[in-house]
């Protein structure tokens, strides 16, 4: 029985535009090669996904768009090195094709499209990702001699066009590129055009104008609205309690900017005796008491930040509470799970190295999830830990 196969119309959704172009041809039949060399144990809807990424990131490498280049690149001022997990062989041409380039694809699609089902975190290192990734090379280096240039695409970003452009333009980016549309996939539809200036999305979970300014420059799109716009000020109100609470929490310490509290009656003698607030229910959060511990951060322009019941997996010296075994199977966690650990106190725990236990759910690649830690973070949470 043959497979369903990849058509037009679907190719034309990763597209920015409704017409086919001359070179969409050659692309749906790559697609297609690719779909049919698939074969990697997963429902067809995924596979035709894949195959079609797979073939939209070498139009991307051959017509000039600089999608994939601006990923690397991002990647290599953040982290080092041009790609997460991988290491890349001395013959990585980082605008030409690579293996390494298509196992990243890979995994990733594998984790963001099929986690519309539930499954666990997708070890980066399975032997099948290398597999296919193996089969998918050996396809688009042949086709990288022959493969036409979509002019369209060349250079696309280079400049916003109309106002009618630049609508197509980054609604496309932001949601409907083979990089970026993995991560919008379940949120696309409840996505108003106006939070897509305040969304990160991609594998690096960048904003918008994060990706305009890596694909163009900053002056050609300076003048489109909401792209640009600088956070909201602070009321001087808010300002000023922020920094009241600053100071009664790190003089009430001995200097400390962060406490952990074994469980609620410790939480609301701090909030009382250190942060000096009133010591009724109105200001105790009495909402707590179900909780069996918390975290305190504080910095002077945010106030004060609160974590709940995670504070057996941070190794932090300064935390009597940590439990390596319970660390060991709950801490990769704050990485992934939304709204689990705070933003502010999760990028803390990763510059200061507080989740050393950090492992895939399975207890493998402890190693690989510590190098990558910030990354896994971006790539999971996206707005819950890039947003403000």
């Amino acid at each position: 029985m043959n497979r369903p196969q990849i058509y037009a119309n679907e190719w034309l959704k990763l597209h920015p535009y409704t017409s086919i172009q001359p070179s969409d041809s050659y692309f749906v039949n790559l697609s297609n090669e690719l779909y049919r060399a698939c074969t990697l144990a997963l429902p067809d809807s995924f596979r035709k996904k894949l195959s079609m990424y797979i073939a939209a990131y070498l139009e991307d490498q051959i017509s000039g768009l600089g999608l994939w280049q601006s990923f690397t690149t991002e990647h290599k001022r953040l982290y080092g090195k041009y790609l997460p997990f991988y290491a890349v062989s001395s013959d990585y041409i980082a605008d030409e094709i690579n293996e390494e380039d298509i196992r990243f694809i890979i995994w990733n699609t594998w984790q963001k499209v099929s986690s519309l089902h539930e499954h666990a975190y997708i070890n980066p290192n399975n032997p099948s990702i290398k597999k296919q990734a193996e089969i998918f090379y050996a396809i688009l280096e042949k086709a990288y001699e022959e493969a036409p240039e979509n002019e369209i695409l060349s250079k696309y970003f280079s400049h916003p066009g109309s106002k009618m452009e630049v609508d197509r333009k980054l609604t496309w980016l932001f949601g409907h590129t083979y990089l970026t549309e993995p991560s919008m996939l379940p949120y696309i539809e409840q996505i108003a055009p106006n939070d897509r200036f305040i969304i990160p999305v991609g594998p690096l979970a960048l904003f918008l104008h994060e990706w305009i300014s890596l694909l163009s420059t900053p002056e050609a799109w300076k003048n489109i609205t909401g792209l640009f716009t600088p956070a909201p000020e602070v009321p001087e109100e808010v300002r000023n309690k922020n920094k009241e609470i600053y100071h009664n929490f790190v003089h009430g310490t001995d200097g400390k900017k962060i406490v952990y509290l074994n469980g609620y009656g410790e939480l609301r003698r701090f909030l009382v005796e250190v942060l000096k607030w009133q010591d009724d229910d109105n200001h105790t959060l009495p909402q707590m008491k179900a909780h069996r511990n918390f975290i305190l951060m504080t910095e002077p322009e945010k106030g004060v930040l609160l974590a709940k019941d995670i504070c057996e997996y941070i190794a932090d010296k300064e935390n009597p509470l940590y439990n390596q075994e319970l660390a060991q199977k709950n801490a990769f966690r704050l990485l992934t799970e939304e709204t689990l650990c705070p933003p502010d106190l999760l990028t803390y725990c990763i510059q200061n190295n507080y989740i050393p236990d950090a492992q895939l759910p399975e207890g493998q690649e402890k190693e690989l999830v510590q190098q990558n830690a910030d990354f896994i973070a971006r790539h999971s949470l996206l707005y819950y830990y890039r947003g403000d």
